[in-house]
Order: structure tokens, then C-alpha cells, then sequence
């Protein structure tokens, strides 16, 4: 018998121990036994919802520095400068390509999320005319729904026509800033989402309280018997 084999047999005949004192310890106290597989359950159920309700709150914070972001560019006054529209919109790409990144691991937990982002995306380029501006602005969009913006194209467009260029990025600002109110909404996907795992994990934690306590009274309980 190899080192390897003699290994794989103590390691099975420990897990094969192991489960015997459990299914022995069930059989001595099937209360108690009950109790810990519930609480197990319930611990699990609670680390998902948790987990979810992280992973979503990152993706709403995300869509509301999109928001935050695109106002800044509805908001660009007449008078700006060709570095003050490039601040706008580097701080508009860079939140909303944390926004698309966020977007895969947020869907896990809410089926709407990748939804929310097509339609941000959507406002960007529904209108052919705009989407012909701002690609001679100098932006593009991946195959992973990232922007880039090429500062060049930008400069060379803002000098030829800095008033349609302002004119453009105001009508982008308003639409996204439009599909992230609706949606950052206490009624809308986001907010209808977060509020319900929310609930859930209350009840979560209300229902582990619970059990814990009658799991506390019961050993009191056992032990005055004893």
C-alpha cells in the first residue's frame, strides 16, 4: 500500500467517523440536531442575501455617479473651455465604465441589472444624429459597452464648433441623468430591488434570533432534566 493510498483511507475512514458521531449525535438529541441544521440553513440563506445586497449597492452607487457625472455635462455653461469639457467628460466615462464593469456581478444578484445598463446605454445612442456627434467627438464604445473618448478628435471638434459640441453633450447629460432618476427611484429596478433583499434579510435575521433563542431555552431546558 502507497504513502498516497494509506492517506486517501485515513482521511476516508475519519470523514466516515465523523459523519457516524453526527448521525449518532442526531439520534441522541434530534432537538438539538434540528436546531443547528435550521440555523445552518438560515445562515447561508442570510450570507447570500448579504453578499447581494453589496454587490447591488456597488452597482447603484456606480449608476449614481453616472448620474452625477452627466449632469456636470447638461450643466457645462456657454462659456466653457475646451479643458473644462474634457474634465466633464472624462469623469462622465470613467463612472460609467465603473458602471458597466459592475454590471456582470451585479446581474447574479438581480436579473434587471444588465436591463439598467443597456438602457443608460441606450440614451447615448437612440438618436443616429448623436451618435454621429459624439463619434466625431471622439468617442467610441467596446464590444463590453465601454466608452473611450479620443481627446484629439475632441479638441479638433470643440475648436470647429464648440457650441455643438456643448449643445450635443447637454442633450447626452439630460437623457442619462433622465434613465438614472427612473430608475435610482425608491420605485424603480434598482430601488424595488435593494429594498426586497433588504426586507428579506431582515426576516433573515429575525428568524435566526429566534431560533437561537428557543435553541438557549431548549438547552436550559435539557439541562435542568439532566
Amino acid at each position: 500500500m502507497t504513502i498516497t493510498t494509506l492517506g486517501n483511507a485515513r482521511a476516508s475512514t475519519a470523514a466516515a467517523s465523523s459523519q457516524t458521531a453526527a448521525q449518532a449525535a442526531e439520534k441522541a438529541d434530534p432537538i438539538t440536531a434540528g436546531l443547528q441544521k435550521s440555523s445552518s440553513k438560515l445562515q447561508t440563506l442570510l450570507n447570500t442575501a448579504t453578499a447581494s445586497l453589496s454587490t447591488l449597492g456597488k452597482f447603484k452607487a456606480a449608476v449614481a455617479a453616472s448620474q452625477t457625472a452627466a449632469t456636470g455635462l447638461s450643466t457645462l455653461k456657454d462659456s466653457a473651455t475646451s479643458d473644462e469639457v474634457k474634465k466633464a467628460l472624462n469623469s462622465f466615462v470613467s463612472t460609467f465604465n465603473t458602471m458597466v464593469a459592475s454590471t456582470q456581478s451585479a446581474a447574479a444578484a438581480s436579473s434587471g441589472v444588465e436591463r439598467i445598463s443597456r438602457g443608460m446605454t441606450r440614451a447615448m445612442t437612440a438618436d443616429f444624429s448623436r451618435v454621429d456627434a459624439l463619434r466625431q467627438m471622439g468617442f467610441t464604445k467596446a464590444s463590453d459597452g465601454t466608452l473611450k473618448l479620443d481627446t484629439a478628435k475632441l479638441d479638433a471638434a470643440f475648436k470647429a464648433s464648440p457650441s455643438g459640441v456643448l449643445g450635443t453633450l447637454s442633450k447626452l447629460g439630460k437623457l442619462v441623468d433622465k434613465v438614472s432618476t427612473k430608475e435610482l427611484a425608491s420605485g424603480g429596478s434598482i430601488g424595488n430591488t435593494v429594498n426586497a433583499l433588504a426586507s428579506k434579510a431582515t426576516v433573515l435575521q429575525m428568524q435566526q434570533s429566534a431560533l437561537q433563542k428557543a435553541a438557549q431555552q431548549y438547552a436550559s431546558f435539557a439541562q435542568t432534566r439532566a
